[in-house]
Order: C-alpha cells, then structure tokens, then sequence
C-alpha cells in the first residue's frame, strides 16, 4: 500500500504546485487598475492607506459616516455609492471590490455587464488580516505599502503578547452591544489569549457572539471587562449597561478599545493591541 501512496501524494503535490504557479502567473499579467470602486467599508480604509486617493473613483457611502468610519472627516468630497450598480457603471471602474456578503444582486449585474469584480472574504481569525492585506495590495500594486502596514501590525501584536509573558492570567469578559459577552472562534478571543487574559465566556463553553444576563455576568466576577468604543453619534447598548449601579460598583477594571474589531479588523488590529497592551501594563 505504501508503494501505491506515495506516487499519488506526490502527483497531488505536484498539481497544486502547477496551480499555484498559473494562480500567480495571472495575478502578474493582470493589469494593475488605475481606477477603483468599492462596496465595502472596510476594503474602503484599506485603499485608503494603500493607494493614492485619485484612483479611488467611488467608495461606499458608510465611509463618510463618522458613526461607522474613522476615517470620514478624510474622505469628504469623495464620489460615495449605495452599493447599486447603476452609481458604479457611468464611472467606468476597472475594478470593483466587494466583501464577501456585499450586494449581490448589484454584483451579479455588474459581472454581466463584464465589470471585473473581485471579493474579498471576511478575516475570520489574525492570521487571515495579513492574508487579505496582501490579497488586496497585488491587486492593486501596492505590495510596498502592504508590507510596512503589515509589518507594523505584526509588532504591535509581538508586543502585546511579550507584555504578558510569565504574568498570572487575568480573568476577562469581551463586552458587546446588548449585552453580549464574545466567546471561542473570534478574533476577540485570539486577543485576549495574546493578551494572557481568561475569556470566562469561552471557558463556559461559549463559541461566537452570546447574550449573558448582568447577574451571570457579576457572579462570574472578572477581573477584566473589555469595551469596544462607538462614535459618539452612535447609541451604543453596552454603554447603558456599564452606567448600571450593580457594575459601576463592580470590582473589575474596566478596558476601552477602538471599535470595530469585530467589523473592520484590518484597518484597527494594530490600535486594538497596542492599546490593550498600555491598558494591561498600567
């Protein structure tokens, strides 16, 4: 059996070598695009660092709203879309990007109409944030810009998680809008073990996004409750919570993050460490 095994290992092996070669090949022969629409938020403040802003030829409309973006006193007076695919067409874009949930329907017409649309999935977990900075920089030939952002990423995270090496681990909660606290599977939870935190919702076995009742949340009794900030436009849930008398009196410290981990990791991961970092070293 062995004899028979090998061979087709290394016929698969080398078949996904031949594929990644002409998956490379193509993305070099691709003409870098000089004129570029968004869809997406997010991908939105990645062109923005990534890119001259000229080439930018519109960006979604949820970008220059400083309730959703940190970037939307930047991008006054930019051509801004709905996600319709009749705003995006008269500006003759040679290239469209999407995320990966993004209009659909507008998307599916555009492809007829033989737009180049490219999607780019949701970071799932740290590792995919570098991955789609660099899926989306050799798309546009930004790949020095990529690297640098990248790599300063890649510091802050080093540095945060050096911050709490040989330190007795804090017991934390990740607190959300209404009330829910973030568990296992979440780039939230990766955090809070680069930090040598205790995610208390994951060790109760919670994967995802739950919703725990104050009293739980009390009984628990964390060291930690991490906050992610809104603007201060926006309603935010959590913070009517944190006015509650039971838990202004609670014995927790209480961290405030950038928001918008959970939303547009790529353009804030570097914020979110490097201030988890200060707040755990005070």
């Amino acid at each position: 059996m062995l004899q028979i095994k090998k061979p087709i290992c290394f016929l698969m092996g080398f078949l996904f070598f031949i594929c990644a070669i002409n998956t490379v090949a193509q993305t070099a022969t691709q003409p870098i695009p000089q004129r570029i629409a968004s869809l997406n938020i997010c991908i939105d403040q990645l062109l923005w660092e990534l890119v001259p802003h000229e080439r930018l030829v519109s960006i979604s409309y949820l970008t220059a709203d400083p309730i959703w973006s940190p970037i939307a006193h930047q991008v006054r007076g930019m051509p801004l879309n709905h996600g319709l695919a009749e705003e995006i067409v008269p500006l003759k874009p040679e290239v469209i990007f999407a995320g990966e949930f993004d209009a659909p329907n507008a998307i599916e017409l555009l492809q007829k109409l033989g737009a180049r649309v490219e999607r780019l999935p949701l970071p799932r977990k740290l590792d995919d944030i570098n991955e789609q900075i660099f899926q989306l920089a050799n798309m546009i030939g930004a790949q020095s810009k990529a690297q640098h952002m990248v790599a300063n990423i890649n510091t802050q995270i080093a540095e945060l998680k050096a911050a709490s090496a040989g330190k007795t681990p804090l017991t934390a909660f990740w607190y959300s809008s209404n009330g829910v606290v973030i568990g296992a599977g979440t780039l939230e939870h990766e955090f809070m073990q680069l930090a040598g935190l205790r995610n208390l919702a994951a060790e109760r076995g919670m994967f995802g996004f739950n919703q725990l009742d104050l009293e739980l949340l009390l009984s628990a009794k964390p060291q930690i409750l991490i906050v992610e900030e809104g603007s201060d436009d926006a309603f935010s849930l959590a913070r009517e919570y944190l006015s509650h008398p039971a838990l202004q009196h609670a014995d927790f410290k209480v961290i405030n993050l950038p928001a918008g981990l959970s939303g547009c990791a790529a353009s804030v991961i570097g914020d979110v460490a490097s201030t988890l970092k200060q707040e755990l070293t005070k």
